[in-house]
């Protein structure tokens, strides 16, 4: 082959391959950039959300997870954390949504975006197995323990600010939840909220001389029965809330969301879609 033609042809090939690593850069260009999300936990308790061989689990986790598979235009992290700390993260911006068995509240709901109810998680009294106490009404003067920011504690706070007279008598701590429950079986504690689900499975964990009082919907107007994700309630974070609600709604139909109630909780506890968007 001559010399020009040699030459021509390693140019012609040379804008080849420019041009084709040129539309390989256009294209990257194009490709819309995902958006990154950050969910919080406190990964506590189980099994709404919890740690096992370095990996988050739990309903809650699992959920999450799931809803996001749905939504690839996002990028999703999960965020270990105390459990204070998840709202104090999404008013800051650092958190995106929080995922570790939130209930609704009137100071919470002013202040926070929320998902449509994820499942039912009835309150209970936690009590030595010869206690008087039948009700909610029967806690007046008597000694609990919580941890800061919970909304077992909120919703203490709230009923002391109303019967100033004769408050539950309420203090704060950091011990994990058996070892409250612990205070309450040795009698350190007259009794501690906890919801059912939970309660009934430390119980038999633990083996824990105790019982458990329901109490029914609607005796405690500032605590909802039910468990959602939390959002900031700003453009952004209602803008993720209602997309993540559509994918909710697919679940609930499709039997995702009762799959992982009777996985994590061992019965159906998914409210129906009009439970769901109260």
């Amino acid at each position: 082959m001559k010399l020009f033609q040699k030459i021509g042809l390693v140019a012609v090939l040379s804008l080849a391959v420019v041009g084709t690593a040129a539309c390989g850069k256009k294209a990257a260009a194009e490709q819309p950039k995902k958006e990154e999300i950050v969910i919080a936990t406190g990964a506590y308790p189980k099994p709404y959300a919890y740690e096992e061989d370095g990996k988050l689990k739990g309903f809650d986790i699992d959920l999450a997870k799931a809803v996001f598979k749905k939504l690839p235009q996002y990028t999703v992290s999960f965020e270990k954390t105390e459990f204070p700390s998840i709202l104090a993260g999404i008013d800051t911006g650092r958190y995106q949504m929080g995922a570790n068995s939130f209930a609704k509240s009137e100071e919470r709901t002013e202040k926070y975006q929320f998902s449509e109810a994820l499942y039912n998680n009835p309150m209970g009294i936690i009590l030595p197995k010869d206690s008087t106490i039948k009700s909610f009404d029967d806690l007046a003067g008597k000694k609990t323990s919580g941890e800061p920011a919970v909304s077992y504690s909120v919703l203490i706070e709230d009923y002391n600010k109303k019967h100033t007279d004769n408050p539950i008598k309420l203090s704060y701590t950091e011990e994990d939840m058996v070892k409250q429950f612990q205070n309450v079986e040795n009698g350190k504690l007259d009794f501690k909220l906890e919801s059912i689900i939970i309660a009934n499975q430390v119980i038999k964990d633990q083996k824990l001389n105790l019982k458990t009082v329901e109490v029914p919907q609607g005796t405690v107007d500032s605590r909802s029965a039910y468990s959602y994700f939390v959002f900031a309630k700003t453009k952004e974070g209602k803008a993720l809330a209602k997309k993540v609600n559509k994918v909710l709604d697919s679940f609930r139909e499709d039997g995702t969301l009762q799959k992982l109630s009777e996985q994590y909780f061992g019965k159906d506890y998914v409210p129906d879609a009009s439970e769901a968007k109260e």
